[in-house]
């Protein structure tokens, strides 16, 4: 419901870019499976310390998501842009984009009048995602 009209006659689509991802921790894991995939996903995804993730958007519902490994292969709206210690903090539910953005910890680019008018639905996602289950690289080793 809070979602409803997002994106309808308009690119409400979101890119996620996370910098400073701790690729260096891969090399600390014990070998294995996990090792070998996380750093065929590095060199699929991840552009130095930075990995970004698109996220398709329209009337209140996700119509797909795919890690990218550059933002200008997809078009997009909107770009949330932050560190990896605040988009944990986001996935933790230690804290929401909103805040993040007001303290500088993120930044927000795209039409700031949509995101204040479905603010809610903006928090919504926002609490969803952090009741995904997730494992962070640097809790790994």
């Amino acid at each position: 419901e809070a979602g409803k009209g997002w994106g309808v006659g308009w690119n409400g689509d979101f890119i996620f870019q996370i910098d400073k991802v701790p690729v260096e921790k891969i090399e600390k894991l014990p070998e294995g499976d996990l090792k070998k995939y996380m750093k065929e996903m590095v060199e699929k995804y991840v552009s130095g310390t930075t990995v970004y993730t698109w996220i398709g958007l329209k009337d209140g519902k996700c119509t797909g998501a795919k890690v990218i490994k550059d933002p200008n292969e997809v078009q997009a709206g909107f770009k949330l842009i932050g560190d990896y210690e605040s988009w944990k903090k986001l996935a933790k539910g230690e804290s929401d984009a909103t805040k993040l953005v007001l303290t500088g910890k993120m930044k927000l680019q795209g039409d700031m009048s949509k995101i204040m008018r479905y603010i809610k639905a903006t928090q919504l996602m926002g609490k969803i995602a952090s009741q995904i289950p997730t494992e962070f690289l640097d809790e790994m080793v």
